[in-house]
């Protein structure tokens, strides 16, 4: 993300009022091309308090002597929340942020690119330089605006205290929860195929995987009740699975309702992944942001670079993402419901992308201890264990294969078939919103009920599958 050498990057504050306890401010960054004096790209953030924030502002001791850097406090924030910005030619976010306490701070934030094609606007990148760099100028500029020296002792008093009661409710809330973590009781068998190819030379294209979650004790009955279809619609000339794809027109409304009555009798339920690559590389770059935060450039590599750049193996991430994601999703709610899982994926023709698979399951795995620590304050993981099978020899495969395939096209503006909706009572969805923000919902295609945090996960070189320390991005 770094600008060449000849580009300038200034930054400048402007006050739209004279009072030092009202936040009403301008920040405006502008990107200039020095041989020319031309102006390339600009920012320009608006910054304001409600009526609440305003009020709390006039009594505050620090604040009421000037304002701007609590309005840079939640300009930061609001950056590190966005991440990055694509910019065509104009574009204006409006939004804020709110504190529970306090009131709201207002944001209106415009962004205009002079240049061809689109900006890719690293809001980290100026969080993380410009935000520090106007704080310092502004007590540089105001030092009687600076906390006074005998209120320090207190205000670290204050934040120590605020910190122990923090820890100590965030204690207490884990051990409230720790009973809810059950010994497995049951097992339940997912499956997992997909749609699509994993390479990013069409990044417009959409990469689909439907886990397919079974219970254990129906495992067999739905084998044989699949294993049926084939002789009931191919009799002795029926192939040895089915490929939704692969199945003649004159055939496909009937093997579907089929497929779509076993799941309603045996209590299968499905989850709908949806992989757009714009949207996921966007997610790549927010993790990386994530576990660069305190660095000066947290978004030190370029769109380009990580499309074209082969040692970032991006295909290998992304299979292994694919069942990582889904270990993930499920781990709390298998700990909580007392639940075994036995995860299959059908097998991939090269080594490599079974590797891949490999490393997205222990991936997950160690994430979903993460998130155990997080919510019960103990590192706790269900009882999960991961193969790949031929499509063959399991026939539950084949039901991922036709969600797959029916969610891929709909992707591409083809409706779901009638059967397909019919079992959509028993679905939910996992992808990522247009941002890069990872997002799930019960009705495909609307607004999603829950929005996931930015993991951190450095993007590096090097092959994921082999290399134990990969190299940086430099």
């Amino acid at each position: 993300m770094n600008e060449p050498l000849d580009i300038y990057e200034s930054c400048q504050q402007f006050r739209r009022t004279t009072r030092p306890d009202v936040l009403d401010d301008l920040m405006e960054i502008t990107f200039t091309h020095v041989p020319s004096q031309t102006m390339l790209k600009r920012m320009r953030f608006y910054i304001w308090a409600d009526e609440s924030t305003a009020a709390w502002i006039k009594k505050h001791p620090t604040f009421s002597r000037g304002c701007w850097p609590l309005g840079l406090f939640a300009l930061h924030d609001w950056m590190w929340e966005k991440k990055f910005i694509e910019v065509e030619a104009k574009k204006i976010v409006e939004g804020g942020l709110d504190d529970p306490k306090i009131g709201r701070t207002y944001i209106r934030a415009e962004f205009e690119n002079f240049e061809d094609g689109v900006w890719f606007a690293p809001l980290v990148n100026m969080a993380n330089t410009h935000i520090y760099d106007q704080l310092g100028q502004f007590y540089k500029d105001s030092p009687h605006a600076k906390t006074a020296p005998s209120r320090i002792p207190q205000i670290l008093s204050a934040e120590k205290a605020k910190l122990e009661a923090k820890q100590r409710a965030t204690a207490i809330a884990q051990m409230q929860r720790r009973h809810l973590i059950k010994a497995p009781e049951k097992t339940v068998k997912v499956f997992i195929d997909e749609s699509g190819d994993v390479g990013f030379q069409r990044l417009q294209d959409v990469y689909v995987f439907a886990p397919v979650i079974v219970p254990e004790n129906r495992h067999q009955g739905v084998c044989s009740q699949l294993n049926a279809l084939l002789a009931k619609h191919w009799g002795a000339n029926a192939p040895s699975e089915i490929h939704m794809s692969q199945v003649p027109d004159s055939k496909r409304a009937a093997v579907r309702a089929d497929i779509a009555q076993i799941v309603q009798e045996n209590g299968i339920t499905v989850i709908g992944c949806m992989v757009e690559k714009e949207a996921f590389i966007k997610h790549l770059f927010r993790c990386h942001a994530a576990s660069r935060r305190s660095e000066e450039n947290p978004l030190n590599l370029t769109w380009h670079e990580l499309i074209n750049d082969s040692s970032y193996f991006l295909q290998a991430n992304t299979l292994a993402t694919t069942v990582e994601i889904i270990v993930m999703h499920l781990a709390l709610d298998f700990l909580t419901s007392g639940t075994a899982a036995v995860f299959t994926h059908d097998r991939k023709h090269k080594p490599w992308m079974n590797a891949a698979l490999d490393l997205g399951f222990n991936r997950g795995l160690d994430e979903a201890k993460k998130l155990a620590d997080v919510f019960f304050g103990v590192s706790a993981a269900p009882s999960v264990s991961f193969s790949v099978a031929d499509s063959q020899t399991e026939p539950c495969l084949w039901i991922s294969d036709w969600i797959s395939n029916e969610l891929r096209a709909w992707a591409f503006q083809t409706p779901f078939s009638p059967e397909l909706e019919s079992i959509k009572s028993q679905m939910s969805f996992l992808g990522f919103r247009n941002d890069g923000v990872k997002a799930s919902s019960k009705e495909i295609g609307g607004v999603a009920d829950q929005d996931f945090p930015d993991l951190p996960r450095l993007l590096v070189r090097g092959d994921p599958t082999k290399v134990e320390n990969p190299a940086p991005t430099s």
